[in-house]
């Protein structure tokens, strides 16, 4: 076997495609995204079209809770609700049904915070319009059945209106108190 520069070009170029071709698949794997990598945290569970039954310390139940998603967030102990609708049971006594976009709820406390055109009414009743209060923001507590907020409401009584900032609702015994800048005007 003999040397020629034509055997020699070809055993380099042969070499340097070889050479070439492995650190370019070696650089091509590297910059592929490590998805393993970006999950932090534990995972928690997601439902669509989620209900969730409330009860009492006795076992029975106390009200009912719709969403059109719920996604947990074990890492912060919180359940996000989207689309949000709670019913209380009949037997209670309390007619009041509860609408939001938005809700959470701390699994370490007995609390719904609701959020996004939170909207508490009544089902009209023998011939009565029905009351309808209007938010940004509530927070409900649900064992008690007592709604609060610090911010700008809108009751609605038919066709009267008032205002105001701040409230505390007792569901069960339709109390409502508003805490401050009341405006309104009820006609007969």
């Amino acid at each position: 076997m003999y040397l020629n520069l034509k055997n020699v070009l070809g055993a380099t170029l042969l070499v340097s495609i070889a050479l070439l071709s492995w650190l370019w698949n070696r650089r091509t794997v590297e910059d592929e995204p490590r998805v393993a990598a970006s999950i932090s945290g534990p995972l928690g569970y997601y439902l669509n079209d989620a209900r969730i039954m409330g009860t009492g310390e006795d076992g029975q139940p106390l009200y009912r809770i719709q969403a059109g998603s719920a996604v947990e967030h074990p890492d912060e102990g919180r359940l996000v609700l989207n689309n949000v609708t709670v019913e209380f049971q009949p037997e209670h006594d309390v007619p009041w049904v509860l609408k939001a976009i938005r809700g959470e709820i701390h699994t370490n406390e007995s609390y719904l915070d609701l959020t996004g055109n939170v909207e508490l009414a009544t089902s009209p009743e023998g011939g009565l319009a029905p009351t309808i209060i209007r938010t940004t923001q509530l927070r409900l507590e649900l064992l008690n059945f007592v709604a609060s907020t610090n911010a700008s409401i809108s009751i609605f009584i038919g066709t009267q209106r008032l205002n105001a900032v701040g409230m505390r609702a007792d569901l069960k015994t339709d109390n409502l108190a508003l805490e401050s800048n009341v405006h309104g005007q009820f006609l007969p």
